[in-house]
């Protein structure tokens, strides 16, 4: 067979046939699928892929890698950690014999899982590769050329980019001695990079586009000479993760080798794909690493200050991380909410003095200091359920937010006595100063990221297509059939003499044809393209605020930067439950109008259908054990998840006039087109049903 699963194999009725693979195979763990033939000649490179999840990106990668194979002796390694989004199977059907994989079914870590391919490959260089990596035709034969140059040379690394075209400055870095590591953990390396002293950690003073000695090579493209690692030995499988590609680069120049930053060939690196870099576990998880690093090369008071400095910058950044994402998630609400106060605060005092209090007198203190900050979240609280701190900014919930906000506050003291009505026409002007400052503010934001103040109503993004004519025609079928993407295209960028009519012209003008029609994003095809044009194109763009994504070679997906758009995916960029966003609007609804029908169910429970039951339908809303309005029946299995509703998209229409639509049909469309107004709407028009029967 060609794939065979070791810990599959009964050892009481096949011992020998077990005992066969467990010695190829000591973890007995793995598959390997393919067959291993004695070489025939001397192999010139073994590429070692490590996957876990990253399905699309590593069929990206594995196509480049195969192109820049051609011409030279290689073979390819792909080891599987336990993968459960498909991998192993679309490896095993799309590239067949071509690579040589091994199908963990745990995962053993990524030291272990690249020493198991490094111990039975052939090559006379190694390349330890990211799957999240794309490398140019070229790449491989540059690298060969000047390893085979250079025989001191024990461990190459190179000029790395991320997806939006900008230098990773990790591709050439020095070893983290505790001085090193102070400068960059309390930020002296970012204010001083062109300093030999603060410039250290990630050699910023070197020139990206020579070629220079280094002391650390990134594990994301790690090129060793094998001769070399036969001397200083594998990666330590004490890592499970992160400090492997620092503590073997620091052996390498242990055993009298060195390494080297290698300016001449530039891949892709999708940064933080393969490992998700930007959690709390990560920097728990790289600082230890970096602990044990220091324990087994540093000695004495530096290992000691060494170690403290780790554990102050795993609690430092922990907390910047916190803080960061609180500032990026309520940082520009609270901003405008303290403003909102402002012009609050500001009508009352006008208010007072020319209209209320002529003649002498002022609001109580309780107003200034409960109530309009009371408003002012309850205007925040709209701009967020509206989608207005969403990008792109639109002027529509600009404009409705502050309306939606003055009906609530207007209503809440109207029924409830309890609540004291200073003057709705403070609110009223507060929510038309509101819109003004939620335009102003915006507008300012526009101004700065895109150079103009003026908003779009629409909700697609303008894309620019490169490639072939083949290529582009691949693209817009996909984009508009299969994927259904919501985007414009606004035309193509073709090389020589294209029969395109929607061409606009030639790729070498990508950043002009960008600014004259307004670009959002551009997607670059990587059919017939070679990867090195893409990646060149790619870096000229570096700096533009501009998104981009690749067509690969054989899947029908969009790849970009921490973004997969698949066709079911595709499908559902409308299936706007899916979002967490959307969730969270849709769980803020239901607290807020189930708060206020339980409030004003004093007054109404005489209009509902069954009052009893539907003020524990209420309850249980609250609760977040119910919805409001969920799925018409049992959604399909594929449905995003919501918790059971009392109402349903039926509820919309008066009469029954969905008789002859299926239930799977109405619940998608749910799904897909839900927005908060969506569920107020079917509310608004069914609240007397709620509590009489449960829709899923």
């Amino acid at each position: 067979p060609q794939c065979l699963r070791v810990n599959e194999f009964n050892h009481s009725t096949i011992p020998q046939l077990n005992h066969f693979f467990l010695d190829l195979f000591p973890t007995g763990s793995s598959v390997f699928c393919g067959r291993k033939p004695k070489p025939t000649k001397a192999i010139d490179l073994s590429v070692i892929i490590v996957n876990y999840n990253v399905k699309h990106y590593l069929s990206q990668c594995i196509h480049a890698v195969l192109r820049a194979c051609e011409g030279i002796s290689a073979e390819v390694f792909v080891v599987d950690n336990a993968s459960t989004d498909g991998s192993v199977e679309m490896l095993t059907e799309r590239f067949g014999d071509r690579i040589k994989l091994m199908a963990n079914v745990d995962n053993p870590g990524f030291a272990k899982a690249n020493n198991q391919a490094m111990r039975v490959a052939q090559g006379r260089y190694f390349l330890l590769l990211n799957p999240d990596t794309l490398v140019a035709e070229d790449s491989f034969r540059a690298c060969i050329t000047y390893m085979d140059a250079h025989p001191q040379a024990g461990g190459l690394g190179v000029y790395m980019h991320d997806g939006h075209g900008s230098f990773l400055p990790e591709s050439k870095r020095a070893l983290p001695t505790p001085w090193v590591s102070f400068y960059k953990i309390f930020g002296l390396a970012n204010l001083f990079p062109k300093s030999k002293r603060f410039g250290q950690y990630h050699l910023s003073y070197l020139d990206k586009q020579d070629s220079h000695e280094i002391e650390i090579l990134s594990g994301a493209y790690m090129w060793m000479r094998k001769e070399t690692l036969d001397k200083v030995g594998l990666l330590d499988e004490t890592y499970f993760m992160y400090g492997e590609d620092i503590d073997l680069s620091w052996r390498i120049i242990q055993g009298g080798y060195r390494n080297v930053y290698f300016a001449g060939t530039k891949i892709l690196h999708y940064k933080g794909e393969s490992t998700k870099k930007g959690s709390l576990n990560y920097v728990k998880v790289f600082y230890q690493a970096m602990i044990i690093f220091a324990k087994r090369h540093f000695g004495g008071r530096n290992r000691a200050s060494f170690i403290f400095a780790i554990r102050v910058a795993v609690y430092l950044r922990a907390f910047l991380a916190i803080m960061q994402r609180f500032v990026k998630r309520f940082g520009f609400p609270m901003l405008e909410g303290s403003m909102i106060y402002g012009i609050l605060y500001g009508v009352q005092a006008y208010w007072a003095h020319y209209v209320k209090y002529v003649v002498g007198g002022e609001y109580p203190a309780v107003f200034m200091q409960l109530y309009m900050p009371v408003y002012a979240a309850i205007f925040v609280g709209f701009l967020a359920l509206t989608g207005a701190y969403k990008r792109p900014f639109r002027l529509r919930p600009l404009l409705m937010a502050p309306v939606w906000g003055f009906i609530a506050i207007a209503t809440a003291t109207y029924m409830f006595p309890f609540i004291q009505n200073f003057s709705r026409a403070i609110v009223g002007l507060g929510a038309v100063f509101t819109s003004l400052l939620g335009l102003g503010l915006r507008g300012v934001i526009n101004w700065r990221e895109n150079g103009h103040f003026f908003f779009t109503e629409r909700s697609r993004k303008r894309v620019l297509l490169v490639g072939t004519d083949a290529e582009v025609d691949d693209m817009i079928s996909l984009i508009r059939s299969e994927l259904d993407y919501p985007v414009d295209v606004v035309g193509a960028a073709t090389a020589g003499n294209p029969r395109k009519t929607n061409r606009l012209g030639d790729p070498a003008d990508l950043s002009s044809l960008i600014r004259l029609f307004d670009v959002e994003e551009v997607i670059f095809a990587n059919r017939q393209s070679s990867a090195g044009s893409v990646l060149a194109q790619m870096q000229a763009l570096d700096g533009m605020a501009v998104e981009m994504k690749i067509l690969p070679p054989e899947d029908a997906v969009l790849i970009g930067p921490q973004t997969i758009i698949t066709p079911q995916v595709g499908r559902g960029m409308s299936e706007a439950l899916r979002r967490p966003e959307q969730q969270r609007q849709k769980r803020t609804f239901d607290l807020v109008t189930s708060a206020f029908l339980l409030g004003s169910f004093p007054l109404l429970f005489w209009a509902y259908e069954a009052p009893t039951r539907a003020f524990a339908a209420l309850i249980s809303v609250l609760r977040g054990n119910n919805t409001l309005v969920g799925y018409s029946e049992n959604p399909p299995a594929d449905a995003p998840t919501i918790p059971p509703g009392y109402l349903a998209l039926p509820d919309r229409l008066q009469g029954d006039k969905t008789s002859g639509i299926s239930p799977e049909a109405l619940n998608r469309s749910y799904a897909q087109d839900y927005r908060w107004e969506l569920d107020l709407e079917i509310v608004w028009r069914a609240w007397r049903r709620i509590g009489k029967g449960m829709r899923e």
